[in-house]
C-alpha cells in the first residue's frame, strides 16, 4: 500500500460545464496518519507509519518517528514493536495465535493515541504457483493459489522484483583522474558491465473466490510488464507475496484501489472517503488511512528469461590518444566513458555512460544471493 491521497473530480452534466469538488479531508490541508500494517503471526512483522502531503506541497513522505507501537491480544498480551528509522517499526517474531484475535496500539509523540480494531489472525494458504503469458502490450504475470478449507477466499499480494542489466559496451578502461589519463580496469572491483536493480509494487493487487464453490484463485493477474522494459531484457526475478483478508479488509482495499487508480476519465468511479479499522481513542472523527490485517505471509519466487527485445541506442566514438582530446571525452564530467583501445592511429572507442557504465542506469554491482 503506497502514500494515500484522495482526489475527487464531480462532472456535471449540464452543457459539458465541470465543477472542482475538494473533499474536505484535502481541502482542510490538514495532515493526517496513514498506517500500513499487516501483522504476521508466525515471522516479521514490519509496519510503516507516515503523515499524509497535502496536494500541492510536494510529494516527499514524512515518516512519524518515535512512537510507541504494540500489538495487543484480547488475552491481555503485549507485543512491542522497535522503531528502525523513517517510520518503520519491526518485530521479528509477534509468536500469535491463529484464530485469535489481536489489534494495534499507536502512542505518537504529540500525544495522541490511535487502536485498530480487533482482527483474528489468519493463516494464508501457500503460493501454488506463478505464471506468465506473453500478451499484445507485453507480459502478464499471474498467481495460482487454493484453500482446500474454503476459508480464505479474499486474497492480496505485493512483491519485489529483481532485474539484470548489462553495458551494451563492457568496459575494460576507466579514466583516472590522479594520473590525468586512461588505465585498466581493476576487476572485479571496478566491473560495471553487470548490474541488478530492484523496485517493489506500487499498486493494489487483490482477487477473490466467491463466486466458486471452490476456494481457488486461477490466473490472478498480479503485474504487467510492458514491451521494450530492460526488465526482461536479460533475466528476471519477482518475489511473490500473499496475504489472506477477511472480508472487510478486502473491501477497504477494493475502495482503495478504485480511488487511486482507476479515476481519470469520466466512466470512471467516483472517489468516495476511505475508513479504515483504526481510530484516535479521543476522537473518532479524525481522519485516520489504513486497515490492520493480522496474516501470515506466504512467500514465491520466479524467475523469468524470455526471448525479449530491448533497445537502447549506444553510440560508437573513437578518441584519439592525445591527452587533451582524452580529458575532455573521458575526464571528470566528460561525455564519454573508455571501453575499448583500438589502432591504427591509437584511439580509445567509448560511448555515452548509461551504454557502458550499469551503474548510470540505477543498477548495483553486487549479486544478490539468490541470483
Amino acid at each position: 500500500m503506497k502514500r494515500l491521497q484522495i482526489i475527487g473530480v464531480i462532472l456535471l452534466a449540464a452543457v459539458s460545464c465541470r465543477q472542482r469538488y475538494d473533499p474536505p479531508v484535502i481541502s482542510s490541508g490538514n495532515t493526517f496518519l496513514v498506517v500500513e500494517a499487516n501483522l504476521n503471526p508466525q515471522g516479521l512483522t514490519s509496519i510503516l507509519l507516515t503523515k499524509s502531503v497535502p496536494l500541492g506541497r510536494g510529494t516527499a513522505i514524512k515518516p512519524e518517528l518515535n512512537a510507541q507501537v504494540t500489538v495487543e491480544g484480547r488475552d491481555n498480551s503485549i507485543r512491542l514493536l522497535s522503531g528502525i528509522g523513517n517510520g518503520r517499526y519491526n518485530n521479528v517474531n509477534l509468536g500469535l495465535t491463529i484464530d485469535s484475535e489481536y489489534r494495534l496500539h499507536i502512542k505518537t509523540t504529540d500525544g495522541k493515541e490511535y487502536l485498530s480494531e480487533y482482527v483474528k489472525a489468519r493463516k494464508t494458504p501457500v503460493v501454488d504457483s506463478i505464471g506468465y503469458e506473453q500478451e499484445t502490450e507485453g507480459l502478464r504475470i499471474q498467481a495460482y493459489a487454493h484453500d482446500a478449507t474454503k476459508q480464505t477466499r479474499h486474497y492480496r499480494w505485493d512483491f519485489d522484483e529483481t532485474w539484470e542489466i548489462r553495458s551494451t559496451y563492457p568496459s575494460s578502461y576507466i579514466y583516472d583522474p590522479v594520473i590525468k589519463g586512461i588505465r585498466n580496469r581493476i576487476f572485479p572491483d571496478e566491473d560495471v558491465a553487470v548490474c541488478w536493480k530492484y523496485e517493489s509494487s506500487s499498486t493494489i493487487v487483490l482477487a477473490n473466490s466467491t463466486r466458486l464453490q471452490d476456494d481457488i484463485i486461477y490466473k490472478a493477474p498480479v503485474h504487467f510488464i510492458p514491451n521494450g522494459s530492460e526488465k526482461l531484457a536479460v533475466r528476471y526475478s519477482i518475489l511473490l507475496r500473499q496475504y489472506a483478508l477477511e472480508k472487510e479488509a478486502y473491501n477497504f482495499y477494493e475502495l482503495m484501489k478504485k480511488n487511486t487508480e482507476d479515476i481519470g476519465n469520466i466512466f470512471s468511479p467516483q472517489p468516495s472517503e476511505i475508513r479504515g479499522n483504526i481510530k484516535n481513542t479521543k476522537d473518532d472523527k479524525e481522519y485516520v488511512l489504513g486497515y490492520v490485517t493480522c496474516s501470515t505471509v506466504e512467500e514465491l519466487r520466479k524467475f523469468i528469461q524470455i526471448p525479449w527485445h530491448f533497445f537502447m541506442l549506444c553510440n560508437v566514438y573513437r578518441v584519439p590518444n592525445i591527452p587533451d582530446s582524452i580529458k575532455f571525452y573521458y575526464g571528470p564530467g566528460g561525455p564519454l566513458i573508455p571501453y575499448a583501445y583500438d589502432y591504427p592511429p591509437p584511439t580509445y572507442l567509448g560511448s555515452e555512460p548509461q551504454c557502458v557504465d550499469c551503474t548510470r542506469r540505477g543498477g548495483n554491482t553486487k549479486r544478490p544471493s539468490y541470483w
